[in-house]
Protein backbone atom coordinates (compact mmCIF):
# COMPACT_ATOMS: atom_id res chain seq x y z
CA UNK A 1 0.00 0.00 0.00
CA UNK A 2 1.25 3.65 -0.82
CA UNK A 3 1.84 6.44 1.17
CA UNK A 4 -1.07 7.98 -0.46
CA UNK A 5 -3.36 4.99 -0.09
CA UNK A 6 -2.51 4.73 3.74
CA UNK A 7 -3.73 8.48 4.32
CA UNK A 8 -6.77 8.25 2.45
CA UNK A 9 -7.70 5.15 4.34
CA UNK A 10 -6.33 7.04 7.67
CA UNK A 11 -8.65 10.27 6.67
CA UNK A 12 -11.61 7.69 5.37
CA UNK A 13 -11.83 6.34 9.30
CA UNK A 14 -11.71 9.37 10.43
CA UNK A 15 -14.28 10.67 8.78
CA UNK A 16 -16.59 7.80 9.56
CA UNK A 17 -15.82 8.16 13.40
CA UNK A 18 -16.82 11.76 13.18
CA UNK A 19 -19.55 11.01 10.98
CA UNK A 20 -21.72 9.29 13.91
CA UNK A 21 -20.81 12.07 16.66
CA UNK A 22 -24.26 13.84 17.34
CA UNK A 23 -22.67 17.04 17.52
CA UNK A 24 -21.14 17.46 13.79
CA UNK A 25 -21.98 20.44 12.43
CA UNK A 26 -23.15 22.00 9.11
CA UNK A 27 -19.49 23.10 8.21
CA UNK A 28 -18.14 19.70 8.73
CA UNK A 29 -20.95 18.18 6.51
CA UNK A 30 -19.99 20.45 4.01
CA UNK A 31 -16.34 19.53 4.13
CA UNK A 32 -16.95 15.53 3.98
CA UNK A 33 -18.90 15.93 1.01
CA UNK A 34 -16.33 18.06 -0.57
CA UNK A 35 -13.19 15.39 0.53
CA UNK A 36 -15.87 12.63 -1.26
CA UNK A 37 -15.95 14.64 -4.15
CA UNK A 38 -11.71 15.44 -4.49
CA UNK A 39 -11.57 11.50 -5.96
CA UNK A 40 -13.41 8.14 -6.47
CA UNK A 41 -10.48 6.60 -3.75
CA UNK A 42 -11.90 8.67 -1.20
CA UNK A 43 -15.38 7.96 -1.65
CA UNK A 44 -14.43 4.38 -2.51
CA UNK A 45 -12.20 4.44 0.90
CA UNK A 46 -15.50 6.15 3.18
CA UNK A 47 -17.78 3.76 1.85
CA UNK A 48 -15.28 0.57 2.96
CA UNK A 49 -14.75 2.98 6.68
CA UNK A 50 -18.69 2.35 6.66
CA UNK A 51 -18.35 -1.19 6.12
CA UNK A 52 -16.17 -2.18 8.79
CA UNK A 53 -17.79 0.20 10.97
CA UNK A 54 -21.13 -1.81 10.19
CA UNK A 55 -18.88 -5.12 10.39
CA UNK A 56 -17.84 -3.86 14.27
CA UNK A 57 -20.96 -3.02 15.49
CA UNK A 58 -22.46 -6.48 14.65
CA UNK A 59 -19.96 -8.23 16.61
CA UNK A 60 -20.58 -6.34 19.39
CA UNK A 61 -22.13 -7.94 22.37
CA UNK A 62 -26.10 -7.67 22.54
CA UNK A 63 -27.57 -5.40 24.59
CA UNK A 64 -30.76 -5.27 26.19
CA UNK A 65 -30.74 -1.60 25.31
CA UNK A 66 -32.67 -0.06 22.33
CA UNK A 67 -29.79 -0.10 20.08
CA UNK A 68 -28.33 2.72 18.22
CA UNK A 69 -29.17 3.09 14.32
CA UNK A 70 -25.90 2.58 12.48
CA UNK A 71 -25.22 2.91 8.85
CA UNK A 72 -26.66 0.41 6.81
CA UNK A 73 -24.02 -2.40 5.67
CA UNK A 74 -23.19 -2.74 2.41
CA UNK A 75 -23.19 -5.98 0.48
CA UNK A 76 -19.72 -6.72 -0.24
CA UNK A 77 -20.12 -8.32 -3.93
CA UNK A 78 -22.46 -5.31 -4.87
CA UNK A 79 -20.84 -3.32 -3.95
CA UNK A 80 -18.20 -3.96 -5.63
CA UNK A 81 -19.82 -4.03 -8.61
CA UNK A 82 -21.22 -0.54 -7.86
CA UNK A 83 -18.22 1.40 -7.03
CA UNK A 84 -16.73 0.46 -10.42
CA UNK A 85 -20.32 1.61 -12.34
CA UNK A 86 -20.30 5.00 -11.07
CA UNK A 87 -18.65 8.35 -11.36
CA UNK A 88 -17.11 10.48 -8.13
CA UNK A 89 -19.82 12.59 -8.03
CA UNK A 90 -22.14 9.82 -8.82
CA UNK A 91 -20.73 8.14 -5.77
CA UNK A 92 -19.86 10.73 -3.28
CA UNK A 93 -23.25 11.71 -3.44
CA UNK A 94 -24.78 7.77 -2.74
CA UNK A 95 -21.48 7.74 0.22
CA UNK A 96 -22.79 11.47 1.65
CA UNK A 97 -26.59 10.32 1.63
CA UNK A 98 -26.30 7.13 3.67
CA UNK A 99 -23.89 9.54 5.88
CA UNK A 100 -26.46 11.90 6.70
CA UNK A 101 -29.18 9.14 7.14
CA UNK A 102 -27.40 7.87 9.60
CA UNK A 103 -26.66 10.63 11.48
CA UNK A 104 -29.98 12.13 11.36
CA UNK A 105 -29.29 15.30 9.68
CA UNK A 106 -31.98 14.15 7.04
CA UNK A 107 -34.44 12.80 9.67
CA UNK A 108 -37.71 14.34 9.38
CA UNK A 109 -38.98 17.27 11.33
CA UNK A 110 -42.52 17.70 12.26
CA UNK A 111 -44.38 20.38 13.15
CA UNK A 112 -47.20 21.44 15.42
CA UNK A 113 -49.07 24.56 16.03
CA UNK A 114 -52.16 25.72 17.96
CA UNK A 115 -54.16 28.74 17.22
CA UNK A 116 -55.99 30.82 20.00
CA UNK A 117 -58.31 29.19 21.92
CA UNK A 118 -56.82 25.21 20.49
CA UNK A 119 -55.31 22.84 22.19
CA UNK A 120 -53.97 19.63 21.13
CA UNK A 121 -52.23 16.38 22.29
CA UNK A 122 -49.43 14.44 20.49
CA UNK A 123 -47.83 10.79 21.27
CA UNK A 124 -44.53 10.78 19.68
CA UNK A 125 -42.92 7.54 18.40
CA UNK A 126 -40.92 7.09 21.25
CA UNK A 127 -44.51 7.30 23.70
CA UNK A 128 -43.34 10.59 25.12
CA UNK A 129 -46.47 12.81 25.31
CA UNK A 130 -46.58 16.64 24.46
CA UNK A 131 -49.92 19.47 25.16
CA UNK A 132 -49.83 22.41 23.19
CA UNK A 133 -51.71 24.99 25.02
CA UNK A 134 -52.87 28.25 23.05
CA UNK A 135 -51.18 29.91 20.31
CA UNK A 136 -48.23 27.30 20.44
CA UNK A 137 -45.53 26.56 17.51
CA UNK A 138 -42.75 23.92 17.92
CA UNK A 139 -41.44 21.18 16.13
CA UNK A 140 -39.56 18.12 16.89
CA UNK A 141 -36.62 16.02 15.33
CA UNK A 142 -36.16 12.16 16.25
CA UNK A 143 -32.89 10.55 15.74
CA UNK A 144 -31.52 7.39 16.53
CA UNK A 145 -29.04 9.58 19.23
CA UNK A 146 -31.58 12.29 20.43
CA UNK A 147 -35.04 13.46 20.74
CA UNK A 148 -34.88 17.34 20.24
CA UNK A 149 -38.25 19.78 20.81
CA UNK A 150 -37.63 23.28 19.70
CA UNK A 151 -40.44 25.59 21.14
CA UNK A 152 -40.74 28.49 19.32
CA UNK A 153 -43.39 30.27 21.18
CA UNK A 154 -46.11 29.36 23.80
CA UNK A 155 -46.45 26.85 26.13
CA UNK A 156 -46.16 23.04 26.51
CA UNK A 157 -46.67 20.31 28.81
CA UNK A 158 -44.29 17.32 28.48
CA UNK A 159 -44.33 13.97 29.43
CA UNK A 160 -41.36 12.02 28.95
CA UNK A 161 -40.50 8.35 27.83
CA UNK A 162 -37.21 7.26 29.38
CA UNK A 163 -34.94 6.34 27.19
CA UNK A 164 -31.31 5.74 28.05
CA UNK A 165 -29.74 5.75 25.28
CA UNK A 166 -31.70 8.88 22.93
CA UNK A 167 -31.38 11.99 25.66
CA UNK A 168 -34.41 14.39 25.36
CA UNK A 169 -34.05 17.73 25.09
CA UNK A 170 -36.75 20.75 24.98
CA UNK A 171 -34.85 24.38 23.29
CA UNK A 172 -36.22 27.73 23.53
CA UNK A 173 -34.37 30.60 22.12
CA UNK A 174 -30.95 30.16 23.91
CA UNK A 175 -31.95 27.90 26.56
CA UNK A 176 -32.01 23.86 26.40
CA UNK A 177 -33.89 22.08 29.03
CA UNK A 178 -32.72 18.27 29.41
CA UNK A 179 -34.57 15.33 30.65
CA UNK A 180 -34.23 13.69 33.37
CA UNK A 181 -37.17 11.44 33.98
CA UNK A 182 -39.40 14.01 33.61
CA UNK A 183 -43.30 15.78 33.70
CA UNK A 184 -42.51 19.38 33.48
CA UNK A 185 -44.08 22.29 31.94
CA UNK A 186 -42.47 24.99 29.61
CA UNK A 187 -44.30 28.45 28.67
CA UNK A 188 -42.23 30.98 26.52
CA UNK A 189 -44.11 33.99 26.85
CA UNK A 190 -42.97 38.19 26.11
CA UNK A 191 -39.52 37.42 26.54
CA UNK A 192 -39.49 34.74 29.60
CA UNK A 193 -39.30 30.98 29.94
CA UNK A 194 -41.02 29.50 32.68
CA UNK A 195 -40.51 25.69 33.28
CA UNK A 196 -42.29 23.64 36.20
CA UNK A 197 -41.38 20.22 37.25
CA UNK A 198 -44.11 18.27 38.54
CA UNK A 199 -41.97 14.66 38.24
CA UNK A 200 -38.39 13.69 37.53
CA UNK A 201 -35.63 16.55 37.51
CA UNK A 202 -34.97 18.70 34.15
CA UNK A 203 -31.25 20.66 33.79
CA UNK A 204 -31.91 24.52 32.65
CA UNK A 205 -29.05 25.49 30.68
CA UNK A 206 -28.48 28.46 28.28
CA UNK A 207 -24.62 27.93 27.15
CA UNK A 208 -23.54 30.23 30.48
CA UNK A 209 -25.15 28.62 33.58
CA UNK A 210 -27.21 25.52 34.17
CA UNK A 211 -29.40 24.72 37.28
CA UNK A 212 -31.38 21.78 38.26
CA UNK A 213 -34.81 22.02 38.52
CA UNK A 214 -36.67 18.83 40.75
CA UNK A 215 -40.50 18.71 41.60
CA UNK A 216 -41.69 21.83 42.89
CA UNK A 217 -39.12 23.83 41.50
CA UNK A 218 -40.42 26.82 39.33
CA UNK A 219 -37.52 28.13 36.85
CA UNK A 220 -37.74 31.30 35.09
CA UNK A 221 -35.24 33.01 32.33
CA UNK A 222 -35.02 35.95 30.91
CA UNK A 223 -34.27 36.32 27.29
CA UNK A 224 -33.24 39.55 27.15
CA UNK A 225 -30.62 39.16 30.18
CA UNK A 226 -30.10 35.90 30.22
CA UNK A 227 -30.76 35.70 34.61
CA UNK A 228 -32.62 33.24 36.16
CA UNK A 229 -35.19 33.08 39.16
CA UNK A 230 -35.58 29.80 41.10
CA UNK A 231 -38.62 29.80 43.34
CA UNK A 232 -40.54 26.66 44.95
CA UNK A 233 -44.51 26.45 43.76
CA UNK A 234 -47.07 24.29 43.38
CA UNK A 235 -46.54 22.66 40.00
CA UNK A 236 -50.24 21.89 39.36
CA UNK A 237 -50.71 25.37 38.93
CA UNK A 238 -48.83 25.62 36.16
CA UNK A 239 -50.81 22.86 34.63
CA UNK A 240 -53.60 24.38 35.28
CA UNK A 241 -54.87 25.65 31.76
CA UNK A 242 -55.07 21.33 30.47
CA UNK A 243 -58.58 21.54 33.01
CA UNK A 244 -59.11 25.20 31.44
CA UNK A 245 -58.56 27.30 34.35
CA UNK A 246 -56.07 29.98 34.95
CA UNK A 247 -54.75 30.43 38.50
CA UNK A 248 -53.15 34.01 39.43
CA UNK A 249 -51.84 34.82 42.50
CA UNK A 250 -51.43 38.37 43.52
CA UNK A 251 -50.72 39.39 39.48
CA UNK A 252 -51.00 43.16 38.19
CA UNK A 253 -54.15 43.22 36.21
CA UNK A 254 -52.05 44.60 33.12
CA UNK A 255 -50.02 40.81 33.69
CA UNK A 256 -53.21 38.74 33.38
CA UNK A 257 -54.84 40.39 30.83
CA UNK A 258 -51.70 39.83 28.55
CA UNK A 259 -52.16 36.25 29.70
CA UNK A 260 -55.62 35.53 28.52
CA UNK A 261 -55.18 37.13 25.61
CA UNK A 262 -53.71 34.16 24.49
CA UNK A 263 -57.13 32.85 24.48
CA UNK A 264 -58.81 35.02 22.63
CA UNK A 265 -59.27 36.44 19.25
CA UNK A 266 -60.89 39.66 21.37
CA UNK A 267 -58.25 41.27 23.13
CA UNK A 268 -58.77 42.09 26.89
CA UNK A 269 -57.50 46.38 27.39
CA UNK A 270 -57.00 47.40 30.81
CA UNK A 271 -57.28 50.89 30.63
CA UNK A 272 -55.65 53.90 33.37
CA UNK A 273 -54.89 52.71 36.90
CA UNK A 274 -56.53 49.27 36.51
CA UNK A 275 -53.67 48.29 35.35
CA UNK A 276 -52.01 47.87 38.33
CA UNK A 277 -55.14 45.93 40.38
CA UNK A 278 -53.67 42.63 41.38
CA UNK A 279 -55.82 39.50 41.21
CA UNK A 280 -56.27 36.21 43.27
CA UNK A 281 -58.30 34.42 41.64
CA UNK A 282 -58.94 30.76 39.97
CA UNK A 283 -60.59 31.72 36.40
CA UNK A 284 -62.41 29.37 34.11
CA UNK A 285 -61.20 29.46 30.44
CA UNK A 286 -64.97 29.09 28.98
CA UNK A 287 -66.19 32.52 27.09
CA UNK A 288 -63.80 35.79 26.92
CA UNK A 289 -67.17 37.80 28.07
CA UNK A 290 -67.74 35.51 31.00
CA UNK A 291 -63.82 35.61 32.07
CA UNK A 292 -64.21 39.58 31.66
CA UNK A 293 -67.40 39.03 34.57
CA UNK A 294 -65.63 36.88 36.43
CA UNK A 295 -62.96 39.81 36.64
CA UNK A 296 -64.97 42.04 38.02
CA UNK A 297 -66.55 40.11 40.63
CA UNK A 298 -62.86 39.72 41.95
CA UNK A 299 -61.96 43.46 41.30
CA UNK A 300 -63.42 46.62 41.35
CA UNK A 301 -63.51 47.08 37.64
CA UNK A 302 -66.10 47.71 35.18
CA UNK A 303 -65.57 45.82 31.79
CA UNK A 304 -66.64 47.24 28.79
CA UNK A 305 -67.42 44.81 25.55
CA UNK A 306 -67.23 46.59 22.05
CA UNK A 307 -67.03 44.80 18.18
CA UNK A 308 -62.96 45.44 18.78
CA UNK A 309 -61.66 44.63 22.33
CA UNK A 310 -63.40 44.45 26.10
CA UNK A 311 -61.93 47.38 28.19
CA UNK A 312 -61.55 46.71 32.13
CA UNK A 313 -61.42 50.13 33.70
CA UNK A 314 -61.21 50.64 37.63
CA UNK A 315 -64.57 51.83 39.23
CA UNK A 316 -64.97 56.23 39.52
CA UNK A 317 -65.91 55.06 43.02
CA UNK A 318 -63.20 53.09 43.93
CA UNK A 319 -60.42 55.38 42.14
Amino acid sequence: MSDIDAKIEAEAADWAIRAQSETIGEAEIVALIDWLDTSPRHARAYAEALALWNALDADAPASSETPIVRPLPVRQPTRRFGLMAMGASGLAAVVAGVFLLASGTLSPTEVYATQKGQRQSVTLADGTQLMLNTDTHLSVKMTASARTVTLDRGEVAVTVAHKANQPFRLRTGDLTLTDIGTEFNVARLNGEVRVAVREGEVEMADGRAATRLRPGDMGTYREASGTRHLAKADPSEAFAWQSSRAIYRNQPLSVVAADLNRYFDKPIIVEGDAAQLRLNAILTLDSQSAVAGRIAEFLPVDARTTPEAIYLRQRASDR
